[in-house]
């Protein structure tokens, strides 16, 4: 029988807390060697089912895909430490366990101290380039000792030389006690999705006149969180943990002085879905930039797309793609935003389906009352995960497009 690699995780942190309580021992260091002991006899005193639901082996809630935790280091410290349990999707936990990232839990404040890792086992990592005014994004595997790879530029304002890594084995607080909460903790990070390009090919055009796509079929996207205004995180590759900014020296999650170097990285999740890419061939009015005209057209076709299909909209998601410059306006894709797909994008291939999709978009940005036209607001174009682009996205001429396409669709 082949059992999951998850199952497995635990068992060298539970051999690190053994050797730290051996050392401290050593060291007369009671206090840490006190808290190991505690820390192992909660790792081995943990029952089967809720350790196989937090290793996302077995369903806890939902079906979990790609769920990580924050590792609070359960210890006897408090009772309320005993009952936390976090976990997140992983396209969520990039900005939510975040190093630095603070959130309550409990009637405590936890904060992040850095990535979980797995002895003998290796995060994800690519180098990868963007741009923001193309919306071009590509990436290429991380090789140790190796500089950057080159990047083809699509301009001038092309970032190359970034690196991300995948934080598939979760992340991890410090063994210091969780605060009292004052305030609600502010959100720090956010993150944004880009298309990295289809798996094996792209696929059959479809006319629709006004509107030409490609028939659904498997690509990569990529979910990055870079941190406070792009400048990522400085995480120690030794022993995970992260900072907004580089410091001098560090101590590991478990305490003990680290050696280890810290890189600058963003987060960044890979994952294999359906989509679904369109190309809208009319010019647009107005004097919004190309790319953020694509993302509130985007965005709100998310949302007529959900309440044709009769899915809740956190199932499908948006992005704007890398375009030849032929058309004014650049391919938006949208996905199925779960890995591997859900054939939901797929139904949208059909020219009626497509036409409702059209008709319940333009009526949402139109009858919103919330902002003006030149703005947007949760009850049209903004929700959780576009926080990214808030200050950009306008209803107003997304509506006018809308109107103009339906009108000669009819």
């Amino acid at each position: 029988m082949s059992w999951p690699s998850k199952l497995f995780d635990e068992l060298p942190n539970a051999l690190n807390v053994i050797k730290l309580e051996d050392d401290a021992s050593r060291r007369r260091d009671h206090g840490t060697a006190g808290w190991a002991q505690r820390r192992a006899d909660t790792i081995a005193a943990e029952e089967a089912l809720s350790f196989l639901s937090r290793k996302a082996v077995i369903p806890k809630y939902g079906f979990p895909v790609d769920v990580v935790e924050l590792d609070t280091q359960r210890t006897q410290h408090s009772q309320e430490s005993m009952g936390v349990s976090l976990q997140r999707d992983l396209t969520i936990a990039l900005s939510e366990f975040a190093p630095t990232s603070k959130l309550i839990a409990n009637k405590k404040v936890w904060t992040s101290y850095g990535l979980k890792r797995v002895a003998g086992k290796d995060w994800g990592r690519w180098w990868y380039a963007r741009c923001a005014t193309h919306n071009r994004f590509d990436r290429k595997p991380y090789q140790k000792e190796k500089q950057a790879p080159p990047f083809e530029k699509c301009c001038e304002r092309m970032l190359t030389g970034h690196q991300y890594i995948e934080p598939k084995f979760g992340f991890v607080t410090s063994t210091d006690m969780p605060e009292e909460p004052k305030t609600r903790p502010a959100k720090a990070f956010t993150t944004r999705p880009y298309f990295a390009g289809f798996r094996d090919r792209e696929g059959d055009k479809i006319d629709f006149g006004d509107i030409s796509l490609t028939t659904v079929s498997p690509g990569y996207m990529v979910v990055l969180c870079e941190g406070r205004r792009g400048e990522g995180f400085y995480v120690c590759g030794q022993c995970g943990t992260g900072f907004r900014g580089r410091k001098k020296t560090h101590k590991t999650p478990y305490g003990q002085d680290c050696h280890g170097r810290l890189d600058q990285v963003s987060l960044g999740h890979e994952f294999v879905t359906d989509v679904l890419q369109l190309q809208f061939h009319p010019k647009y009015e107005g004097d919004i930039e190309p790319g953020w005209f694509a993302y509130s057209l985007a965005y709100a076709l998310v949302e007529g797309a959900a309440e044709v299909l009769e899915v809740p909209s956190i199932d499908l998601s948006a992005t704007v793609a890398y375009g030849s410059g032929e058309y004014p306006i650049p391919p938006i894709i949208l996905y199925d935003n779960v890995p591997g797909g859900a054939g939901l994008v797929a139904r949208l291939q059909e020219e009626d389906v497509l036409q409702e999709c059209l008709e319940i978009a333009e009526n949402r940005v139109s009858k919103c009352t919330g902002c003006g036209e030149s703005s947007s607001c949760y009850s049209c174009l903004r929700n959780y995960r576009n926080q990214f682009g808030h200050q950009h996205l306008q209803r107003g001429p997304a509506m006018h497009y809308l109107e103009a396409i339906l009108s000669r669709w009819k």
